[in-house]
């Protein structure tokens, strides 16, 4: 037999499991691999830009004793707002507008916040109110007694693209912070 008769293949070898850092599905780095909200090799498709949204609380119209009731007020003003105020809505409104700001990249977005009370001798609450596209409303809260001090939370919520976030406070300055991944 001669070695002419049997042709040698030529294409590449099938590895039958990949590497782990070659999952190149949606939302990971075509170049590295990497989830693209880990990507550090600074490709195109990767960039990620910091944005915060901050609310301070008015000291004056603080709510004593009653923080929820408050949070819901504010809650119920906002969907008050993006219908247009009309009759018992617009009386019901609160006097601080809570701070808003819209959400955008290309990938899930983790929120962090920061808040600390503006009298320290006085209970203090914070919340946070995510609403997504598809609807769905995601909070978090935290009400504190007097003697807090300056606290960060990591990954309160976690939400996608196209979010609209609403931060409430008490007696408290609150910051929230993510980062959006994007592509330009």
């Amino acid at each position: 037999m001669s070695s002419a008769q049997f042709a040698r293949y030529t294409g590449s070898r099938v590895v039958p499991f990949a590497p782990p850092g070659h999952a190149y599905g949606p939302g990971m780095c075509k170049r590295c691999g990497c989830a693209s909200a880990d990507c550090r090799c600074g490709c195109r498709q990767c960039r990620k830009e910091a944005k915060e949204l901050t609310f301070t609380a008015d000291p004056k119209a603080n709510v004593a004793g009653n923080a929820a009731a408050g949070f819901a007020a504010a809650h119920l003003a906002s969907f008050a707002q993006a219908a247009g105020p009309t009759g018992a809505a617009a009386a019901a409104a609160p006097a601080a507008v809570p701070a808003t700001a819209f959400i955008g990249g290309g990938c899930c977005v983790h929120i962090a916040l920061e808040y600390a009370p503006i009298t320290a001798t006085a209970p203090s609450a914070v919340a946070i109110l995510v609403r997504d596209t598809e609807g769905t409303l995601m909070a978090w809260e935290k009400f504190n007694p007097p003697g807090t001090h300056y606290q960060v939370k990591e990954c309160v919520v976690t939400t996608k693209p196209g979010a609209t976030i609403l931060l409430f406070a008490i007696n408290a300055t609150v910051r929230a912070r993510w980062c959006e991944v994007f592509s330009c």
